[in-house]
């Protein structure tokens, strides 16, 4: 249920928000349909969103209890259960070695791809709102932005290879460096949710999708492949950052036109990081039987589909992998 007052009609198009989001993270990882040009914007996207979303608690206590439980629990479950999983499969082709078990905890404390994969995204998520809540004041927030972009470009103009390995393999430490200006973005645009929620012209809108859809075309087809996974903003990182701002104005200006969002939106758009978590799995699935095609738009979307009753048998039985603040604002 969505939260009532002011914010009700913002969370109408945020729903819309992730659950286009989500949907294009599904389809990204197909490796087929559309993959360069959804690469430009899609995590960019839920980095902005999480900015818009996020606030500083008054209460120390209470940050660190919604951090754990609202990220880093349902983080940890989903990386035990995809690690049982796998190591399930391994056991069966009598590949699994103990070794394994090592390696995910050392990833999971230097927030490694290697060992998080998808949910590298939430430990960075988890990094950016410790920053924002202990900075000393939201000027220095937002000039971190240039240090972090400098250390972006840094890193993928120099050689890295003498550097510790979480440095020079793919992480949530150095990710964070193109991760935060979107989030730093999504934190600015709070400031102005009075005017995005009253920007309902369907005109305007329509011509913004379009401009959007445009200016993300040429980045992807002039900046190279881009991979916020592994700290790469392609070829150019100017290219990057406006394909990433426009893809995601053109999402919010599809978003807003499509107005009110339906249950099932609405539950996609609360299981997200369910999603997120999980969703290789059914991908592996159906890649057992159908090779890449354009029908993986249509694959991508029947996984979301089958997500819907999962979401709500895990946010009734399973509270804490949902995150159990969110669960509790919901049940009142």
């Amino acid at each position: 249920m969505a939260e009532t007052g002011s914010w009700n009609t913002r969370l109408e198009w945020i729903d819309w928000m992730k659950a286009v989001g989500i949907y294009l993270v599904v389809l990204g990882h197909f490796y087929s349909f559309g993959e360069k040009f959804i690469y430009v914007f899609h995590i960019p996207l839920f980095f902005v969103i999480s900015g818009f979303l996020n606030k500083k608690e008054s209460d120390g206590q209470v940050f660190w209890e919604k951090l754990w439980f609202n990220l880093a629990v349902p983080m940890l479950l989903m990386v035990l259960v995809n690690f049982l999983y796998h190591s399930v499969l391994q056991c069966l082709k009598g590949t699994f070695i103990m070794i394994d078990a090592y390696w995910l905890v050392r990833n999971l404390v230097f927030g490694m791809v290697a060992g998080l994969d998808t949910l590298w995204f939430v430990y960075t998520l988890i990094l950016l709102k410790i920053i924002y809540q202990f900075c000393p004041s939201n000027k220095v927030f937002y000039l971190l932005t240039i240090v972090m972009l400098v250390l972006a470009y840094v890193y993928n103009n120099n050689d890295l290879s003498m550097c510790p390995f979480f440095i020079k393999e793919s992480s949530a430490i150095v990710n964070i460096c193109l991760a935060y200006p979107f989030f730093a973005f999504g934190v600015l645009m709070r400031n102005y949710k009075e005017v995005l929620k009253a920007m309902n012209n369907k005109a305007a809108l329509i011509i913004m999708f379009a401009c959007g859809l445009f200016i993300v075309s040429l980045c992807s087809t002039y900046n190279g492949y881009v991979g916020l996974f592994g700290c790469n903003y392609g070829g150019n990182l100017f290219l990057f950052l406006i394909g990433a701002v426009a893809g995601t104005v053109m999402v919010w200006a599809l978003s807003k036109f499509l107005g009110c969002s339906p249950k099932t939106i609405t539950i996609i758009s609360r299981g997200t990081i369910i999603i997120l978590g999980f969703h290789k799995i059914l991908i592996d699935l159906a890649r057992t039987f159908f090779t890449p095609s354009i029908f993986d738009i249509v694959f991508a979307m029947l996984i979301l589909l089958l997500f819907i009753p999962l979401v709500i048998a895990i946010e009734n039985y399973f509270p804490l992998m949902a995150g159990k603040y969110r669960i509790n604002k919901i049940n009142r």
